[in-house]
């Protein structure tokens, strides 16, 4: 705003002081009301990518639930060894929402995810040979499936971010929108320098705010585990009361 300010003083420098045309407070409206069309779209994608993620973590804390009552209907030793697989697979998912953004424990624990993953539907697997008429096959492999469909989804939609080009496109509006309001201010007597800097601090925390939604692990807003936690202790305590 500044910049705009003294460089229209700098141009106009000897002419006679005019209120500012027209046209140059419909330049200032129509970058304003842009730039608040800007902010609203992204945050509007940003809030709809967080609904996705509490979602998906929904999702796959009812489909570990399912698979692991689904685990109760084969026989042994085939049901204590994908049980206690699907607490090893527990252990590994908590881990990851857990990780944050610390990539190397990421990384830990998408590979014990994997190994155990591995480890299930190869035990799973050889049930389905060794019982081939079996009328649960069917429900075992689909609930199975599901969860580990989710479990990549889940990765997926964490992943997404509001791209960065209208992070900048946004930047960019509100600097321009200041300029145009310098300019718009430079004939004038008093600046009303409180009103524009609310406007400029209503724009940076508008910012803020769709940043913080577009990081569901490192931002103040974050998506809560507390249902996949609820469903683990569940699953944990069957187990344990299954075992006694």
């Amino acid at each position: 705003m500044e910049i705009g300010c003294f460089g229209s003083r700098l141009f106009q420098r000897g002419k006679r002081a005019v209120e500012p045309p027209d046209g140059q407070g419909f330049l200032l409206t129509a970058a304003l009301a842009l730039l608040g069309l800007l902010i609203a779209f992204t945050f509007s994608m940003a809030s709809g990518r967080f609904d996705e993620r509490r979602q998906a973590l929904l999702s796959e804390a009812n489909a570990v639930g399912t698979t692991y009552l689904r685990f109760q209907i084969v026989d042994e030793p085939y049901r204590s060894e994908l049980s206690a697989d699907l607490l090893s697979y527990l252990d590994a998912r908590s881990s990851f929402f857990a990780a944050g953004v610390d990539t190397p424990a990421i990384a830990r624990a998408d590979a014990a995810t994997g190994r155990t993953e591995t480890r299930m539907w190869s035990k799973l697997a050889d049930w389905i040979r060794t019982h081939p008429g079996a009328s649960a096959n069917v429900s075992l492999m689909q609930a199975t499936n599901d969860m580990f469909d989710l479990a990549a989804s889940d990765r997926v939609v964490r992943e997404a971010r509001v791209p960065l080009t209208i992070i900048r496109a946004i930047a960019l509006y509100a600097l321009i929108a200041a300029v145009l309001l310098g300019q718009n201010f430079a004939t004038r007597k008093h600046i009303h320098l409180f009103a524009a800097a609310t406007v400029f601090v209503l724009v940076a925390l508008s910012i803020s705010l769709i940043l913080d939604l577009d990081r569901p692990a490192s931002g103040t807003i974050t998506v809560s585990t507390a249902a996949f936690d609820r469903a683990a202790a569940s699953i944990r305590a069957m187990e344990a009361a299954r075992t006694k």
